[in-house]
């Protein structure tokens, strides 16, 4: 067991290694009003958002993807008349984060090109260089959401009676999707048909859109049909390991395609490995698009609400924003399933998960 652990580790800091290495933070400086960030290569994207603070500052965050921070380097020792601190750090594997305390309004107007990235220090200043940028956070900025379809293809997911759970749970992504961009969001479905998509390819999809929001939706089974009628109930999961039984079994059905030929052991090491930082902001996404479900649903039906839960789904493994999995109900329940057919519900169900998403997103964005 340990062997194997130490094997995932191995493979896992080896590849992170090799696809990151390449593009390392070189130096700083400040000129003009502006700091001038170089790296050994071309930016693949920078997200940017702010964050207040007690003192009335404000934080102006740039997150730099595909960038490595080498020991040692760090821009702290800059100071400007307009900013009370700067700050670097490797926020995660995969980006460098920049945070620029001050308590000006907006430092938004930042760009990068090629293996520079420039951001003025003073209010509504523009870039010295024409370049690609990502607006603050205001009425023009566009949260960007990706909706995941479970399922695809050959992969039919849960079955019963006719009921395919591919099929439902696409129907639900794109009236969800729908009912985001209604509100203005920038909405991306992982697929746009019936196809197959192997599991890691859908949150790498979503890291590449730099979506703000995962969520994938999709039906569950009963484990035997013995047991249909007691089987019922919406569920909604994000990644951590697994605390029930109901919730190994919901992964397992989910992860089924992606972790066949592996074993137990090897199965729980690779997913506990591959654990993320999005915790926390993940469970609060989860309790507001259950609130929202919940809420409309209960208008015209009776359902089971099975809360917000904790296990470990391949599908929202390495997702680098929050992340849920939804499953909307039973189709194996002689209730549930009839209803998950009909157009009403399925409506009623995705204005649930996008309302949650809106409230998710306007609270802590």
């Amino acid at each position: 067991m340990e062997k194997i652990i130490l094997n995932i580790i191995f493979i896992i800091v080896l590849f992170s290694n090799s696809i990151f290495a390449d593009n390392y933070f070189v130096k700083s400086e400040i000129k003009n009003g502006e700091l001038k960030l170089y790296f050994s290569s071309n930016i693949e994207g920078v997200k940017y958002f702010t964050i207040p603070t007690d003192d009335g500052a404000t934080k102006f965050v740039y997150d730099i993807y595909g960038a490595t921070l080498p020991k040692g380097k760090g821009i702290s020792h800059h100071t400007y008349k307009t900013v009370e601190s700067f700050r670097i750090a490797q926020n995660n594997s995969e980006r460098v984060r920049v945070v620029i305390k001050s308590s000006q309004k907006s430092l938004n107007r930042h760009a990068y090109r090629d293996n520079l990235l420039v951001i003025p220090l003073r209010d509504n200043q523009d870039a010295s260089i024409s370049g690609r940028t990502i607006a603050n956070i205001g009425k023009k900025d566009k949260k960007i959401v990706v909706i995941d379809a479970g399922h695809g293809g050959k992969d039919n997911g849960a079955c019963c009676k006719g009921i395919v759970e591919k099929n439902i749970v696409f129907n639900i992504a794109k009236k969800v999707k729908i009912k985001l961009e209604n509100m203005g969001y920038r909405v991306y479905m992982t697929r746009n048909s019936d196809r197959f998509i192997k599991l890691p390819k859908r949150t790498e999809f979503a890291n590449r859109k730099m979506a703000d929001v995962f969520v994938s939706i999709h039906a569950n089974a009963a484990p035997t049909l013995r047991r249909a009628k007691l089987f019922r109930g919406i569920e909604i999961y994000y990644l951590s390991p697994a605390k029930s039984e109901r919730a190994k079994r919901a992964a397992e059905k989910e992860n089924s395609v992606m972790l066949e030929h592996k074993d137990y052991y090897t199965k729980n090491a690779y997913l506990s490995l591959l654990n993320r930082e999005k915790i926390v902001e993940s469970h609060k996404l989860g309790l507001d698009v259950r609130r929202y479900i919940v809420k409309n649903l209960r208008k015209r039906y009776k359902i089971h609400d099975s809360g917000v839960k904790t296990a470990n789904f391949w599908v929202l493994v390495g997702a680098q924003m929050p992340s849920i999995l939804v499953e909307v109900g039973y189709i194996t329940n002689p209730i549930e399933g009839k209803n998950l057919l009909t157009d009403k519900y399925q409506s009623l169900l995705a204005k649930g998960i996008a309302k949650g998403i809106d409230r998710y997103i306007k609270n802590n964005y």
